[in-house]
């Protein structure tokens, strides 16, 4: 078994930052992976909260322009790391 472990730091540009509809399109990108998946908002100091629950991401305040660390942990980190990077990228659905 293979231990991938990888992160990721990410400013989201989104005009209103990660509100419901781009938070559960990054809570629902990450869903498939088996990998463990941990999120920070480094722009207001928060601890790390579990990726793959919209409710902990809520939590986060995450706004426009702030920065994020995300962190994988799996045999799947990799792959998990580069489709959110993708969605990222792309808006999250907006």
């Amino acid at each position: 078994m293979v231990n991938n472990h990888c992160h990721a730091q990410f400013i989201i540009r989104n005009e209103n930052g990660l509100h419901a509809r781009p938070g559960a399109t990054f809570v629902s990108t990450l869903k498939p992976f088996t990998c463990s998946v941990t999120v920070a908002n480094l722009s207001r100091g928060d601890k790390f909260v579990n990726a793959k629950s919209l409710m902990a991401l809520m939590s986060l305040g995450i706004k426009k322009g702030h920065e994020i660390r995300v962190e994988f942990e799996g045999d799947d980190a990799i792959t998990a790391m580069e489709r959110l990077k993708s969605e990222i990228e792309k808006g999250l659905g907006e």
